[in-house]
């Protein structure tokens, strides 16, 4: 209403059951005087798609370059979703795709990807202009490692641009170097990230998580399970806070994110987020928190209506292609 949204709390909120249905769990408890457990769960409904066929969708998105070469896939994402194509290409640009086949027939694919926010600029201005003050300021390096340290996904993210490698064989990952073997469902999420909020640089390095893929029947899940504190990349002033606080969050059960999809006979289709973290309140957590607020309210507004639309036009065209790929 107005551009805004309107919450209302109620004890008692019935389980979606519609396509787009959703339904929204906040628990916070206090832990002592200035301790504080934050617990959320949503579910979201999105129809009759199983869980194995999400979890296969996933996959075909990793392999998608294996065993063939740049011109055949972007011939073939031109051919099959070409007006996704085009609005998705206002604002990323594909720079190359690299396919490298290894003799046991396993491929390395490496993608380059370019963010252009002049391509939606002339449309939507606040929101190019957002995504030029946080977006491509962002810096990010992501890995998936097993118990020998064998990595199975290189992801980085700098200045606008983003680079993507992965090695596939027969659908699956496997490690980029080495022997080719199943990727675990047991791994270790490792990253470095650093944003600009107005002039101050923010971030964290040496991060490590527990990361388990889910997979059985009905379900399809990643859980990332955060028990060691990363070092921070915080402004100067924040020297003279205390820091303990922000060790708060990685003692005992560790912060906890977990992302799936779950189906059940006769029922909508889940798609299920959740979020545990428990916090210590201080002057340096609401110092972090001062500056999230910030780069929130410079999105709230113009720039979240013009996102919005954006991406809009980005299912509608995705819809009009799989119309198009229907008999």
């Amino acid at each position: 209403m107005n551009g805004r949204y309107q919450l209302d709390a109620a004890r008692l909120v019935p389980a979606p059951e519609q396509p787009a249905e959703s339904r929204h769990v906040i628990t916070l408890t206090r832990l002592s005087d200035d301790e504080f457990a934050w617990d959320t769960e949503v579910p979201y409904a999105i129809g009759s798609i199983t869980a194995r066929e999400v979890g296969a969708f996933t996959s075909a998105l990793f392999a998608g370059a294996e065993g063939r070469s740049e011109r055949d896939v972007r011939a073939d994402y031109r051919a099959t979703i070409p007006r996704t194509s085009a609005v998705l290409g206002q604002l990323f640009r594909v720079d190359s795709i690299k396919t490298t086949h290894l003799p046991d027939s396993s491929t390395i694919a490496a993608f380059a990807v370019t963010m252009t926010p002049a391509g939606v600029e002339t449309k939507y201005p606040n929101f190019a202009r957002y995504m030029r003050r946080y977006a491509q300021t962002a810096r990010m390096r992501l890995s998936l490692t097993d118990r020998t340290g064998a990595s199975y996904l290189d992801l980085m993210v700098a200045e606008g641009r983003l680079m993507l490698r992965v090695r596939t064989l027969k659908g699956d990952m496997v490690p980029l170097t080495g022997p080719a073997r199943p990727m675990p469902d047991s791994l270790t999420l490792n990253g470095d990230f650093t944003m600009k909020v107005r002039r101050l640089t923010v971030g964290f390095h040496d991060y490590h998580a527990d990361f388990v893929v889910v997979r059985n029947d009905r379900e399809r899940a990643w859980s990332i399970v955060s028990k060691l504190e990363p070092k921070w990349t915080l402004p100067f002033v924040t020297e003279r806070l205390l820091r303990t606080p922000l060790r708060r969050p990685f003692r005992g059960r560790g912060a906890l994110f977990r992302i799936g999809v779950r189906d059940s006979a006769g029922a909508q289709t889940i798609l299920d987020r959740r979020l545990h973290l428990e916090v210590q309140e201080s002057m340096i957590l609401r110092f972090i928190g001062r500056l999230g607020a910030i780069a929130v309210s410079d999105y709230q507004g113009l720039a979240e209506r013009e996102q919005l639309a954006w991406l809009r036009e980005a299912f509608d065209a995705l819809v009009a292609d799989l119309r198009g790929l229907s008999p």
